[in-house]
């Protein structure tokens, strides 16, 4: 008691006295950079003293810790100090929510096995921290873990590729080219909601008979975690057990506004009884489709279901269809709300008992239907 101690970003002091390192009682325990000083300050001091790799690893599993990532990521135990420094770094620092959803609906739908292990390939595709932080924060940790997510056959892993400056996601080829924070005209719905570490993101990119293309429907998503999880929730269409609704039609504004809540929510915060929302725009039709893609499943349950609401500029009519892979009962009707009977009443909370019905009370779909106007596969 009575010490004063303060930190710059060459070194600290306790008590006018300069200090090469402070620690706890255990060598690993680290304090945290606000007790010690600006993350540059820790990371001199973490050079400085020769603490063994052992020790470091056992930081960065306190850290995974504390950050609630030990179940779903980790690192290969062949990291030396350096990329161990990196490594703690990167949990202690940096926001990994967007990330972690999209490894738990990927593996929700059997395309990882958590937790992924972040090997020295992965941890090393940014040379530097300067050029990390060089990219949006969502975008750099995925080009790190996506290649982990594996589609298999024609559908690949989901990589993200370095090209010219720019990105490519799914194919290094022409046409699969993300725009990273593309310019939205002030009259754009996404442009007041634009995240700096988690930018809208553009692309061409969408999967069609069996496999992925590049198609002249430019959709714009929300942010960069959209375009992630959209990407992912669009892999479940051929999964055995999926199924959906037929696409209904209603207007936004009837039934309390049921349809138009969601539509005018937030494109970053689910509504309530949503895991997670898509924000989308198809900006190239004329007049732009907007929707919204609402996971209705949490992620420990041991399927997905979703809604998908669409419309048009020019009207206050909206599509909505219920998709699922929820596992079929077998001799039961061939009704949603019959055949899928723990999704069905997930719509119900979400839509009202009225829309809902009109919905999964119908005979359900096995294979993607369209809705009119667009090209790529959207259900």
């Amino acid at each position: 008691m009575g010490n004063s101690h303060t930190a710059d970003r060459s070194g600290a002091t306790i008590n006018d006295e300069s200090l090469d390192f402070l620690h706890k009682a255990d060598r690993d325990a680290l304090h945290t950079r606000f007790e010690v000083g600006s993350l540059r300050a820790t990371a001199h001091f973490l050079w400085e003293v020769d603490f063994s790799p052992y020790v470091l690893r056992t930081r960065l599993n306190r850290c995974l810790v504390a950050k609630g990532l030990q179940a779903i990521i980790a690192f290969d135990a062949q990291l030396e100090s350096p990329l161990l420094l990196k490594a703690i770094w990167l949990v202690d620092t940096q926001q990994w929510t967007e990330v972690v959803n999209a490894l738990k609906l990927a593996a929700q739908l059997g395309f990882c096995t958590l937790p992924v292990t972040i090997s020295l390939q992965d941890i090393q595709r940014h040379t530097t921290k300067q050029a990390y932080l060089a990219e949006p924060r969502v975008l750099a940790l995925w080009k790190m873990i996506g290649r982990h997510v594996v589609f298999g056959g024609n559908y690949g892993r989901f990589e993200l590729f370095d090209q010219q400056g720019g990105v490519r996601a799914l194919r290094d080829e022409p046409g699969y080219e993300l725009s990273i924070n593309p310019p939205l005209p002030a009259t754009h719905p996404f442009h007041p909601h634009t995240i700096n570490d988690n930018p809208p993101v553009s692309s061409l990119i969408h999967l069609k008979g069996g496999s992925w293309t590049s198609l002249p429907d430019l959709a714009t998503f929300a942010s960069a975690s959209a375009f992630i999880m959209r990407i992912i929730i669009a892999m479940a269409l051929p999964v055995e057990n999926w199924g959906k609704t037929p696409w209904v039609h209603g207007n936004r504004h009837a039934h309390g506004g049921v349809l138009d809540g969601p539509l005018n929510h937030s494109p970053h915060q689910p509504p309530d009884g949503c895991t997670a929302v898509v924000a989308f725009r198809m900006d190239d039709m004329n007049p732009p489709l907007e929707g919204r893609l609402l996971l209705l499943t949490s992620f420990d349950m041991p399927f997905v279901a979703w809604v998908v609401l669409v419309s048009r500029a020019d009207t206050n009519i909206v599509g909505v269809c219920v998709s699922t892979t929820e596992p079929p009962v077998s001799g039961a009707s061939d009704t949603f709300k019959d055949r899928r009977p723990t999704a069905a009443p997930l719509v119900r909370g979400l839509l009202s008992n009225t829309i809902a019905d009109m919905m999964i009370c119908q005979k359900e779909k096995t294979k993607a239907v369209k809705p009119a106007g667009g090209r790529g596969e959207l259900s």
